[in-house]
């Protein structure tokens, strides 16, 4: 089953709104915790989801006894003696099921014993990220766009610099056929635990993920390059000049990257061994030499260049908001985690170099939820020391 719908049964369950069917086939399902039913990407809800069918399992217990008696003076002794009868066998059918379910659940709790995640303070949990960035002008006056109002910021040579309702930076050119050969510079830096969008003056989009910047020209110049220090998501807007169509270029630290249209994800962080380039369409060409297609990564060390076919999608995780788990390194997912969530990560000396992990789970989350999905394959652990993560096994 979808996580998603999984969620909606569990939500209308623990509201007393699931239907007869619901309830049956999901006590069914935790009391049978290798079931098939709860999706493998629900493990980090799985706790959680048991010490709601615990809490609502044992209230019938104590319910049962609550339940009104029949009234003598309304039913005749003969059906009376009846229903009571059958009422009787009910509730031992029903304390039965409530025993054993509440057994297969002790069982679960007694052979997964709490963390030190588990009983975390909500004040010792962290927060994710969020929109949150600094503009940084041709004349190097800093703007915090995280704090500023959205409308109109500035003006450079002619164009407009606004921050939109929806907190997206954009840049306005009037005439956009009147090409500049000159330009001046700004760059929106993203700090540990921010991201941010962008619109170039071209018309190009930008996604900025956490502890990144992006330099650009501030008007449509002859030559579209742009500068990257960590990681974007770009959509390109084809653009012509005098009937040929103008390149962009993006510049990391280890590789350029044109493009004439296309979609694509640049991870060049310095703390990275690797510049990852995935294309997810259109193509792109990766310091001057090798092309690639759709559903192609390019991975940069040095002066060497690798081309292996992935599923792009999973790559632009961070753009989409949630953490892909599956197909990354362990201490790589670390490294995003400590750029999202603005934290040190320190290793244990027993700390696991790699660590086998699936699915998905949301950026939105608190950190703890990320970490409890880890430590449920039983071979790592975290505790949170303000903005500190310590890891062993």
């Amino acid at each position: 089953m979808e996580e998603e719908k999984f969620r909606q049964i569990l939500d209308r369950y623990i509201a007393g709104e699931a239907s007869e069917e619901e309830r049956a086939w999901l006590e069914s399902a935790y009391i049978n915790l290798n079931s098939k039913d709860i999706p493998e990407h629900s493990e980090s809800f799985l706790r959680e989801g048991t010490d709601q069918v615990w809490d609502v399992l044992s209230s019938k217990i104590t319910g049962i006894s609550e339940q009104p008696e029949f009234e003598y003076n309304q039913v005749p002794q003969k059906k009376l003696r009846s229903r009571r009868t059958a009422r009787l066998l009910t509730l031992i059918s029903a304390a039965a099921l409530i025993i054993i379910s509440l057994s297969g659940i002790l069982i679960y709790r007694q052979n997964h014993p709490a963390s030190y995640l588990t009983n975390l303070p909500a004040s010792a949990d962290l927060k994710p990220g969020k929109d949150k960035a600094v503009l940084v002008l041709a004349n190097g006056k800093k703007i915090n766009l995280d704090q500023t109002m959205s409308g109109h910021l500035a003006d450079q040579k002619g164009v407009s610099i606004s921050k939109m309702a929806d907190g997206q930076l954009v840049y306005s050119v009037p005439q956009q056929e009147n090409i500049s050969a000159e330009a001046e510079y700004n760059t929106v830096v993203t700090p540990a635990g921010g991201q941010y969008q962008v619109n170039l003056p071209d018309g190009t989009r930008v996604w900025l993920n956490a502890s990144s910047s992006l330099t650009f020209a501030t008007s449509v110049t002859t030559v579209r390059t742009v500068k990257l220090n960590g990681e974007a998501y770009f959509e390109v807007s084809k653009m012509a000049n005098e009937g040929r169509r103008v390149p962009f270029i993006v510049e990391s630290a280890s590789q350029k990257v044109e493009v004439l249209g296309t979609h694509f994800n640049v991870n060049a962080y310095d703390n990275e061994l690797l510049a990852k380039t995935t294309l997810l369409e259109g193509s792109v060409k990766i310091n001057d030499n090798t092309l690639l297609k759709p559903g192609q990564q390019a991975r940069v060390q040095g002066q060497s260049i690798k081309v292996s076919a992935v599923n792009a999608e999973d790559y632009i995780d961070w753009q989409r908001g949630d953490f892909m788990l599956e197909h990354n390194d362990f201490r790589s997912i670390m490294r995003k985690i400590a750029r999202w969530y603005d934290v040190d990560v320190v290793y244990a000396e027993d700390a696991p170099e790699k660590l086998n992990l699936g699915g998905w789970i949301s950026r939105s989350k608190n950190i703890s939820s990320i970490l409890q999905v880890m430590e449920k394959t039983g071979k790592v652990h975290f505790k949170i020391e303000g903005r500190r993560i310590t890891v062993s096994k």
